[in-house]
């Protein structure tokens, strides 16, 4: 009969067999995937496509089966037994569909558990949003109480191990979205959410607190609290605990561990994370909440002594501050009382790391090690592990740093920035594509301009910038970034039109160093601590042949001695080709090869950013290589981004190489692409619909 001849021909060619086999590995590894993603906190998105690859390889393995066999001589194309086996061969292969529909249904329940995950790929297991409370119902003078209770809550769930939280700013981001709780848990990764109320009737203060499942809106759990205002403490307390009840049943005898245990120390921690969190929000630093928070923290150090966090938070606003030395104390003090908190080891590290003091990457590694969901823990570490000069884990480490944080704009930017130095194009306008998708304010526009022109697209960088001003017409700084954009390019007309009065900016793009100089000089009066400004106006000086002065202005920002001790600043490329060349040229031969010593044996990454090109042609001029200088300065021409000119045309150092065809040949290629993103930029402001 045929029907006998197919099963035949099907044990023949052992696909019954192959069958079985497949199916088995495919259930065992589908099982251990999905507990593996369990473990480590991994996208539910993983074991979804183990899944789907098994559903979609299992024809394919069929297929093999049927045509193949192994045997002692080698895998050879099985025979056709008789013209009726041949005959069956259709009616075969209907077998074989039929057999992947049904390893489809066999394993179609995991595929349904997990398809709401594949819709939205990053939704941890554990994993809770605390939103800041609404304070409505409080006076002005309580308000600060909805803020410093949320803030408390996700400090302290942060130190329970097992679960993941959201990181501060994008829990207050996420409020100016539109969205239910799905979408919000969508936004920030995460599968639970904390909303609280609060309000006041005399002395008693009362708080709603609700537990909410992300994917279907339900409260977990709800519960209304009424209590004096001086029993705040227990109830932070209380309500941690009930939490972690909630979302990791399996924990017992959890006890939170508050900021501090006193009263009076809690209201002020309360109130100066308030005032703190007022600097946080601002572009521009307030100096009077700042010196407020500060005042706050060092009373509620004097209230509780013991408190390791309330000694570290004066610490880093001190730091904020700049005030250094002040926050020397406190730092070691919350050392001394619990070094094993993450936000007490990060405190630690910035502080090693700006006063140029060694330690600060163990510190870092320690933060991490102690709660690997600390975004600020997370980006510190990898700031310093990139000046450092490694190049695998800065980037894993910022990338961890966005998924914590991710509606926060500055962790984008700074995995860009990183980017923009280390890696290709794609990468970076990778990152473009996410600010893009996630965000819509001018800072978003103008950080996705900033990634673009860093890509090498400065035409799409000023269509980006344009854009950022017509979403914010009266901020003078979008026209100030045009202007350096339209110089960048050699527009210095167009330039000129959008800023008058030329800054600091345009002045060293158009190479009027005379006119830098003195505009530089004349802001450091408002602007001492600001570092650009001061490389700028030491370039200036290089330029015009005053070296000595050029010395000075970087001495007074640490760089000589930090980048030859622990070097924070080996990577702010500019400083360090400006402090080489100041050495270079003022004659101090010592230090600028000692400079050019450690940058030449200092491990870099294969990248293709044209700053380290010249860096290194620069320290190899430096050591009189004038033959590798040469040949590492034309790796120029494959940059991306667009090589600033006066670097090219001003240095010291890279003057020495002028009279060199290959430097000729490198200046005629950087003018090309000038012209052709002049010729490229109507089109391109055309596409996005923008005007000048």
């Amino acid at each position: 009969m045929p029907g006998n001849s197919v099963f035949k021909e099907l044990g023949k060619r052992k696909v019954f067999q192959t069958a079985a086999i497949y199916g088995a590995v495919a259930w065992g590894v589908t099982e251990v995937a999905v507990t593996v993603v369990e473990q480590l906190f991994l996208p539910q998105w993983v074991s979804t496509l183990a899944v789907i690859g098994f559903v979609v390889g299992f024809p394919v393995a069929m297929f093999l089966a049927w045509t193949f066999d192994i045997t002692s001589e080698g895998i050879q194309r099985t025979s056709v037994s008789s013209g009726r086996g041949k005959a069956s061969i259709a009616a075969s292969m209907i077998l074989l569909v039929a057999g992947t529909t049904g390893l489809f249904f066999l394993i179609r329940p995991a595929l349904q558990s997990q398809a709401e995950d594949m819709a939205s790929p990053s939704i941890f297991p554990n994993s809770v949003a605390v939103l800041p409370f609404d304070s409505a119902g409080l006076d002005p003078d309580d308000s600060y109480l909805g803020d410093g209770l949320s803030d408390e809550l996700r400090d302290q769930l942060g130190r329970v191990s097992g679960l993941r939280i959201a990181a501060r700013s994008s829990s207050i981001a996420v409020l100016d979205r539109v969205g239910d709780a799905r979408s919000i848990g969508e936004q920030l990764g995460v599968s639970m959410l904390v909303e609280g109320r609060l309000s006041k009737r005399g002395n008693r203060l009362r708080v709603s607190v609700q537990l909410i499942e992300g994917h279907t809106g339900l409260a977990l759990w709800s519960e209304t609290f009424d209590r004096g205002q001086g029993e705040l403490l227990s109830l932070q307390q209380t309500i941690t605990e009930r939490i972690v009840r909630e979302v990791l049943p399996d924990v017992e005898g959890f006890v939170a561990e508050p900021a501090t245990r006193n009263v009076t120390a809690n209201e002020l921690i309360l109130l100066a994370r308030h005032y703190e969190g007022i600097v946080r929000d601002k572009p521009e630093v307030d100096s009077t909440a700042l010196q407020e928070a500060i005042r706050l923290y060092r009373e509620a150090t004097i209230a509780d002594p013991e408190s390791a966090l309330a000694h570290s938070r004066l610490a880093g606003a001190l730091m904020y501050s700049g005030e250094l030395e002040a926050a020397e104390v406190p730092i070691f003090r919350a050392l001394s009382l619990n070094s094993e908190l993450s936000e007490v080891q990060t405190t630690l590290g910035l502080y090693y790391w700006v006063r140029g003091i060694a330690g600060a990457g163990a510190a870092f590694q320690k933060a991490v090690e102690l709660n690997p969901n600390n975004p600020d823990a997370l980006q510190s570490y990898a700031n310093w592990s990139w000046l450092q000069g490694e190049t695998e884990g800065p980037e894993e480490l910022l990338r961890r740093a966005v998924e914590v944080d991710r509606l926060s704009l500055s962790r984008y930017g700074a995995l860009g920035s990183y980017l923009g130095i280390e890696r290709t194009p794609e990468a970076i306008l990778a990152v473009a594509n996410q600010v893009e998708a996630l965000f819509n304010s001018p800072a978003a526009l103008r950080l996705i301009g900033l990634l673009h022109e860093m890509a090498g697209e400065v035409d799409h960088a000023i269509a980006w910038t344009i854009r950022a001003r017509d979403l914010e017409p009266g901020n003078p700084d979008h026209e100030h970034r045009l202007a350096e954009l339209f110089a960048v390019i050699g527009d210095f007309e167009t330039a000129l039109e959008l800023e008058p009065e030329p800054g600091v900016g345009l002045l060293y793009r158009m190479r009027r160093y005379e006119e830098l100089v003195d505009t530089a000089e004349f802001l450091m009066i408002e602007e001492p601590h600001d570092v650009v400004l001061r490389y700028l106006l030491a370039f200036g000086h290089n330029a015009i042949g005053d070296f000595d002065a050029a010395l000075r202005i970087l001495e007074s920002t640490g760089l000589p001695d930090t980048v030859l001790l622990e070097p924070r600043a080996s990577t702010d490329l500019e400083g360090f080709i400006t402090l080489m060349n100041a050495a270079f040229g003022a004659g101090e031969m010592e230090v600028a090869r000692g400079l050019a010593n450690f940058w030449v044996t200092k491990p870099h990454p294969v990248n293709q950013d044209w700053w380290q090109d010249v860096n290194w042609a620069c320290a190899k001029m430096i050591e009189g290589n004038r033959i590798e200088a040469l040949d590492r300065f034309s790796q120029v021409r494959r940059s991306a981004r667009l090589p600033v000119r006066p670097i090219l045309l001003d240095s010291p150092c890279l003057k020495t190489l002028s009279g060199e065809p290959v430097y000729q040949v490198i200046l005629e290629l950087v003018e090309a692409k000038r012209s052709a993103l002049r010729g490229r930029l109507p089109a391109t402001l055309a596409e996005f619909e923008v005007e000048l």
